[in-house]
């Protein structure tokens, strides 16, 4: 139930900070000469956080199909209520993930404007 719902979101976080990171140690004039391979990392990253994100999709929709909608009880209420939560949200973050993913590699990075 954890999972579905904070997978997801985590992935998404570990992506942008990879991504952030390989961008700024490549732009950055002391770390030019590193020659950080940040398509490749955001590639990695990209997939990655997708598959994660896809995860924790499926276990959130395997918990909300466990507990039937009458259980309004505490705990089953509950466990159905971040099922849902999870099973709505997931597919966002795995939008995001992905064109985020995409938008890294086709644009230019190290770009001042």
């Amino acid at each position: 139930m954890w999972f579905g719902v904070f997978g997801a979101p985590a992935a998404w976080v570990l992506q942008f900070l990879l991504g952030y990171g390989s961008t700024q140690a490549q732009c950055n004039p002391a770390g030019a000469r590193w020659a950080v391979p940040v398509h490749g990392i955001t590639i990695v990253a990209t997939a990655v956080a997708s598959a994660v994100a896809l995860l924790g999709w499926i276990a959130s929709f395997l918990v909300m199909r466990a507990t039937s909608p009458g259980d309004d009880v505490p705990p089953a209420g509950r466990v159905r209520f971040l099922g849902i939560i999870g099973a709505t949200t997931s597919p966002l973050f795995v939008l995001i993930i992905v064109w985020s993913g995409i938008g890294a590699v086709v644009l230019q990075e190290c770009h001042q404007g």
